[in-house]
């Protein structure tokens, strides 16, 4: 009994259902290709010289500065971390014992 009144709501439904989504899938097709065909391209957005005689534009500039800064902070951090180490690489020898300090520090509490 309950199936048949499932059906009998479901095929009066179903038309006005499917109509309704007819119409909203046009509707988003519809606006997607107005969209389209609105759409401008973007002239030079990074400021990339087009010929051969023009200069980089400020933007630019500072972005090559910044690179340049880090790429010298990577290089100049590797020389400090080769000098410093008395190995080769970042891990102590396993030949040489590790030292070890018999101090204990005491803090005072007053």
């Amino acid at each position: 009994m309950q199936d048949q009144h499932f059906m009998q709501s479901w095929n009066a439904g179903h038309d006005r259902f499917s109509a309704d989504l007819d119409r909203g899938i046009d509707r988003v097709i519809d606006r997607f290709s107005r969209r389209e065909a609105g759409r401008k391209p973007i002239r030079n957005p990074y400021g990339i010289p087009t010929d051969a005689g023009a200069s980089l534009s400020p933007g630019a500039k500072a972005s090559l500065r910044g690179l340049g800064a880090t790429m010298l902070t990577v290089v100049l951090w590797a020389v400090v971390l080769m000098v410093a180490t008395p190995t080769p690489g970042l891990a102590a020898s396993r030949e040489a014992p590790v030292a070890t300090c018999a101090c204990i520090v005491q803090l005072p509490l007053a």
